[in-house]
């Protein structure tokens, strides 16, 4: 719980010292620096409290490996 009060206060204070200097950049820069910072917090927060976090590499994995499989019986023979 202490950390997940943490992050939130430093993002709050990112967010206090990022946010004139990015509303000269329009819109489309706000949007971003907002989706960017709670992916950052929420992450942030998960690794805090040990929740398990599937990397993306497990996806690519699951994806290519029966082309891997594929392709090693193909050019082994």
């Amino acid at each position: 719980m202490f950390i997940t009060l943490c992050v939130l206060i430093i993002a709050f204070l990112i967010v206090l010292i990022e946010l004139p200097k990015l509303k000269q950049g329009g819109t489309k820069l706000i949007w971003t620096f907002s989706i960017v910072l709670v992916f950052g917090i929420s992450l942030n927060i998960a690794v805090g409290l040990d929740a398990l976090i599937v990397s993306p590499l497990d996806a690519i994995m699951y994806i290519f490996q029966p082309v891997s499989d594929f392709l090693k019986t193909t050019l082994l023979k």
